[in-house]
């Protein structure tokens, strides 16, 4: 006789094999970019994300991305828990989803920038982990190597490692005269305000006045006499993305 009946034994099957992020797609033989559903805590139902199968042996799982300024980033603290956006475009995966999936494996972190004289960098932190609502995201970051420079620890002022999560209407910054979220109009992990910030309003160019661009303080060309310092540099992509730290493609 059956153990259980047949719609219950499926239903545990499908929990167990349930892929946690998009590297286990990858490891049963998808190799299409788009759209797949993850499961990272059954406890906790599924969700949609978008898979990079292609890059860099692929298996990505993608939690944020800018393309073209179509979606703004000045969100509340429930937008940034829940997430908003299209992954297919331009998006924030959410708080509560980022905590899920880096809870579930030890993920590495891949940053991917690109600006408006088609340079691309990259910055790769080998650990990125997104606390719980109730820790406030706390964000642990490290192990960086890439070519973009390491922005989110640049140095003993700006250091955003272990930094809680900030948004315009709730204020877990380390500024004490304001709120570095609505100073900036975006949610980051900012410290006192910041040396990165990759969900800053977009710009289709360099801009003057107030930094509250997406920004990367390691780029290239910061302080250059073809970019004088009284202009903020724009980007054109950001991506987000990561993937389980022992993943062999």
């Amino acid at each position: 006789p059956s153990p259980c009946p047949v719609s219950l034994c499926l239903s545990l099957t499908t929990v167990i094999i349930a892929p946690k992020d998009c590297s286990d797609y990858n490891m049963l033989k998808e190799r299409r970019n788009g759209i797949y559903r993850v499961t990272p805590d059954p406890r906790n139902g599924t969700f949609e994300v978008y898979c990079d199968m292609e890059s860099f042996g692929g298996g990505w799982t993608l939690v944020q991305q800018r393309l073209n300024g179509t979606v703004s980033f000045n969100r509340s603290w429930a937008e940034y828990k829940r997430g908003f956006g299209d992954p297919r475009g331009e998006f924030w995966l959410g708080n509560d989803r980022i905590h899920l999936l880096t809870k579930a494996k030890d993920m590495v972190l891949r940053i991917e920038l690109e600006d408006f004289q088609g340079v691309r960098e990259y910055a790769k932190f080998d650990q990125f982990y997104v606390a719980n609502e109730f820790l406030r995201y706390r964000l642990s970051i490290s192990g960086y190597s890439g070519t973009a420079g390491n922005a989110l620890h640049m140095n003993t002022h700006f250091n955003h490692d272990q930094k809680f999560f900030t948004t315009p209407d709730r204020d877990n910054d380390m500024y004490p005269s304001g709120n570095c979220g609505a100073y900036y109009s975006s949610g980051w992990w900012f410290d006192a305000c910041m040396s990165a910030n990759l969900n800053g309003k977009y710009y289709h160019k360099r801009y003057k006045g107030v930094r509250n661009g997406i920004f990367w303080g390691t780029w290239h060309n910061m302080s250059s006499e073809a970019y004088p310092t009284n202009y903020r540099q724009a980007f054109k992509t950001v991506r987000m993305m990561i993937r389980p730290k022992n993943y062999a493609p």
